[in-house]
Order: C-alpha cells, then structure tokens, then sequence
C-alpha cells in the first residue's frame, strides 16, 4: 500500500478505505504533485476495484474529492500499466460505489492505483474493494 506519503500515513489510510465502513475515509492530499493511492491484492488476476465515496462528508466535498478519478492497475504501487476505468463523472459517483472492470489486467498486475489527476487536489473516498 503507498499514498505518495509516509509508510504510517499510507497503513493509516489503508485502515480507513478497507474497513468495511464508507463513513470512515482516508484522504491523500496532492501538495504539488497528483494525489493517488495504492493497494496490493492478495489475489491476482484483479478482474474489477469498486470504489465507494465516504458517506460521512457533504456531497459538495465528495464531488471535490472523487470527480474525474480513474483507476489503474500495474506491478508495484503507483504503476499505471492498465487504465480499468476513468475519469469517472460526478454522475456516475454521487450513486454510489463505482465498480471498473479489469479485464486486460495481467497475472503479474498485482497492485491497484486510484488517481485524482490535477495537482493540488485531494483524493478522498470510502472504502475500496479489489476483486
């Protein structure tokens, strides 16, 4: 797992985004540079990542949080060897977890990134689910 940040930033976050409960969050703020976030699957090949806004903010701030993510796939963190789905519209979040199909995704693609493109932004979101 990795966020562009420290190492107990990013288990902090994983904590957060995989615990079964979208109104908890993590969030990864984008300084200067793209926020993103990255998991490992225990079990490759991924086949789809489902994301869920948090539902614990106004949906003003998970608009600004999640409008136009995407999400890739690769072999370590970060990696964007395969894009699964993205940029998502603010229509398609607002209903709810949005799942992506991965279908191009190689046995050796054992990571998951969620990217918010644009810098100075913040990626935000409930919780994340690799199937």
């Amino acid at each position: 797992m990795s966020s562009g940040h420290s190492k107990k930033f990013a288990k902090k976050f994983l904590a957060k985004a995989a615990d079964g409960n979208s109104r908890t969050f993590g969030k990864s703020k984008g300084k200067k540079t793209i926020p993103w976030f990255s998991a490992k699957a225990s079990s490759t090949p991924i086949s789809a990542v489902t994301v869920t806004p948090d539902t614990k903010n106004k949906a003003s701030k998970v608009k600004k949080y999640l409008k136009g993510f995407e999400i890739w796939v690769g072999e370590t963190a970060g990696d964007k060897a395969v894009k699964c789905g993205g940029p998502f519209a603010w229509s398609v979040i607002k209903r709810g977890p949005v799942t992506a199909q991965c279908a191009a995704a190689a046995p050796t693609h054992s990571y998951v990134t969620v990217v918010l493109p644009g810098r100075k932004k913040t990626l935000a979101f409930g919780e994340i689910e690799l199937h």
